[in-house]
């Protein structure tokens, strides 16, 4: 009878792991999302593929009692979580994430601007006229005595940050992403259905991210024409820079994972490092620009076929 019952309590557990995870989604996907795909994948990989759709569709039941605009974006993206852990055992992760994190940002657009219609406005609009009120407070804490130049400046920068508003949507779902696939694959691994997901240190990105890189310094540098259509082509090429900035610091920061994997420093310490290195690329960009570099240099001695190298290392070590 225990033997029956165990599995039975275990899949239970994932079952209400998945709810609880589509159910604070909405307050914080960081935590929800990756909390429901753990649920999700861990009954899939133990043959309950069907009970996994059947949590997900519950969650996003659960999740449209709350708001209309949180259950148009936890519906896409819990349908793309199955997806992903029908299709991680047999694709391409890279292929597999990627599409993730694109439904990712478009079912965030998409609810944030139905949210901002229901307010009587538009996203861009919305963002606009947040960043203005952001800058209107720093000339306030400021006293009013700042230069002319320096407003001028200012208001520069306004119009910058609200013209990018498309890669910061990309940059979350980056993150949000790269939690959720690390969460099927720990998944995976505790129902003994292992996926060549790698780990941090041996993560190995397609060479052809940095064709977005290219492509928006191309459209910035165009921007600079005098010709109808320069200031769009800016802004494109801005978001696309931005964009590549966010795959540049995540091959960097894979690269820093991989030297301090070679080092007698424990997982907290390399947490702790990688943490350090992170809020140090906020100002000087020296892991993105690692990881740029790395593409050519090859830091860690990469197999560079088109295909990363094992998920586990031959001593078994991984983080």
């Amino acid at each position: 009878m225990d033997a029956r019952l165990h599995p039975i309590a275990d899949s239970m557990m994932l079952f209400a792991a998945v709810l609880i995870g589509v159910a604070i989604v909405p307050f914080v996907a960081f935590v929800g999302l990756p909390l429901a795909a753990a649920g999700i994948a861990g009954l899939a990989y133990r043959g309950h593929t069907m009970l996994a759709a059947l949590a997900a569709a519950v969650g996003v039941a659960v999740v449209g009692v709350l708001g209309a605009s949180d259950a148009l974006y936890a519906a896409p993206v819990l349908a793309a979580v199955v997806l992903s852990v029908v299709l991680l055992p047999r694709r391409s992760f890279q292929a597999v994430a990627a599409s993730l994190i694109g439904v990712l940002a478009l079912a965030n657009i998409a609810a944030d601007e139905m949210l901002a219609r229901s307010q009587g406005t538009t996203l861009p609009v919305a963002i606009g006229v947040e960043t203005k009120a952001i800058a209107a407070e720093m000339v306030k804490a400021s006293g009013n005595a700042l230069p002319a130049e320096t407003l001028d400046t200012l208001n520069q920068a306004v119009a910058l940050m609200a013209s990018a508003w498309p890669s910061a949507y990309f940059q979350t779902a980056v993150i949000v992403g790269v939690l959720i696939v690390a969460a099927i694959s720990w998944a995976a691994r505790k129902a003994d259905r292992p996926i060549g997901v790698p780990s941090l240190h041996q993560l190995d990105l397609s060479p052809h991210v940095l064709w977005v890189f290219v492509a928006g310094v191309f459209l910035v540098a165009a921007s600079y024409g005098s010709f109808a259509g320069s200031a769009i082509m800016g802004v494109v090429g801005l978001n696309l820079v931005l964009c590549a900035r966010t795959l540049l610091f995540l091959q960097g920061i894979s690269v820093a994972a991989g030297m301090l994997h070679r080092t007698d420093v424990g997982l907290g310490g390399r947490i702790l490092l990688l943490a350090v290195l992170a809020a140090i690329d906020a100002f000087t960009l020296v892991v993105s620009f690692t990881g740029l570099l790395d593409f050519w240099v090859n830091f860690r001695r990469m197999p560079r076929d088109g295909v990363t190298s094992a998920d586990v290392e031959p001593d078994g070590r991984r983080w």
